[in-house]
Order: structure tokens, then C-alpha cells, then sequence
């Protein structure tokens, strides 16, 4: 049984998502909120949280994110009205797991909420071609191929959510060493952000939980 947490402060969506979610047998619904502080608020652990990217206390990105911090299983679905490209890197960039718009079909969104709970990343129509042909390019074998051990290793890091400082702490390295081997790697990748490399490296498989 997969554990649903749905965040929006839409009344009227709240509840249509909520009956969504209900009537999937294999999907069980542990809160429905419409803030930040109520989300945050929530005791039981959810394996998958649904949550909407703007909300009257903050936003869903750093909502994920800080879900996923609490609890290092959950995964984060953002399901917006919004077709953004950045702020689909900047969801993906903050170790989030997929980016939907509210006006897919209900069956792609239960499917969103099953393929997220099983590790995939989704990336929807809220994506443009360039962001998902990206984040399809990364999987192959050269995608990553022109990093050192080194660059991946600050790449997992950082998909995973982990500070710049706190990097450079793990891997007893200066902070102004990070960033300048991050400046290195972006031109590697050919790509021209911080966010853009963190997709990247997520859609790679960087950032996987990895055995206890």
C-alpha cells in the first residue's frame, strides 16, 4: 500500500484528488492539506507527497524538500497549474521527483503517483521537449561519462539535497573548492546552472538510496 500525503490550498482540487486517490485500491490516503505548516504538521509518514507549487505559506519545492529531509524515504510529486521550465529544474535541482500539471488525465496522475513511488522520475507536459529530451538524454551511458570520480561524487551530494558546505565538509574539501569544481562540471555536462546539473544527475541515477 503506497501512503499519499496531498498538499493544496485549493478546496475543490483538495477534495477531487483526495477522491482520486481513494478510489486507487493499491494507494492509501494518510493527509490532505492546504498548507505549508499543516503539511509540516502531519505525523505520519507518507511514501509519496503530492503537493501544489504555490501555497499561501511558502511553496512546494521547498515544502518537498523539507518532507524529504524529515523523512529520507518519501518521495515528492509537485502537481501545479504552472508549465515552467525553470521551475521544473528548480523541483528536480531540490531533489524532488517529478513535475505534473493539474490538468492531466486522472489515470496519469495516479500512475504519476505509483511510477514516483517506485523510484522513477516523472517528468510530465509541465516540461518542455529540451527539459525532458535532457532528462531522457542522461540515463545513457555517456551522459555522465565526461565526470571524474571525483565531480560524481559532489554530484551525488548534491542531488541528494546535501549544502555546499556541508559537501565540502564530507569530503574534507574547501567550500571555494566545490564551487569551482561545480563551475568545472557544468561546462563538462554543457549545461549553464547548478539546477540543471543536479537534473541531470538525477535523471542519471545519481542521488539513489542506497543500502543500509
Amino acid at each position: 500500500m503506497i501512503r499519499v500525503l496531498l498538499v493544496d490550498d485549493h478546496p475543490i482540487v483538495l477534495s477531487g484528488l483526495s477522491a482520486l486517490v481513494q478510489s486507487d485500491d493499491d494507494l492509501s490516503l494518510v493527509g490532505a492539506v492546504g498548507t505549508v505548516a499543516a503539511a509540516l504538521a502531519s505525523t505520519q509518514e507518507p511514501d509519496v507527497a503530492v503537493v501544489d507549487l504555490d501555497l499561501p505559506d511558502g511553496n512546494g519545492i521547498d515544502l518537498g524538500a523539507a518532507l524529504k529531509h524529515r523523512w529520507p524515504g518519501l518521495r515528492a510529486l509537485v502537481l501545479t497549474m504552472h508549465q515552467d521550465d525553470q521551475a521544473v529544474l528548480r523541483t528536480l535541482g531540490a531533489g524532488l521527483d517529478g513535475y505534473l500539471l493539474k490538468d492531466s488525465d486522472p489515470e496519469d496522475i495516479l500512475a504519476a503517483i505509483h511510477s514516483t513511488a517506485g523510484g522513477a522520475l516523472v517528468l510530465g507536459t509541465g516540461a518542455s521537449a529540451a527539459v525532458v529530451a535532457a532528462a531522457a538524454h542522461a540515463p545513457r551511458a555517456d551522459a555522465l561519462a565526461a565526470l571524474d570520480a571525483r565531480d560524481l561524487e559532489i554530484l551525488d551530494l548534491l542531488v541528494r539535497g546535501v549544502p555546499t558546505s556541508q559537501v565540502a565538509a564530507k569530503l574534507f574539501l574547501a567550500p571555494k573548492t566545490i564551487r569551482n569544481r561545480l563551475s568545472d562540471m557544468l561546462g563538462k555536462l554543457g549545461v549553464a546552472t547548478r539546477e540543471e546539473a543536479i537534473a541531470l544527475g538525477r535523471a542519471g541515477g545519481l542521488g539513489a538510496a542506497r543500502p543500509s
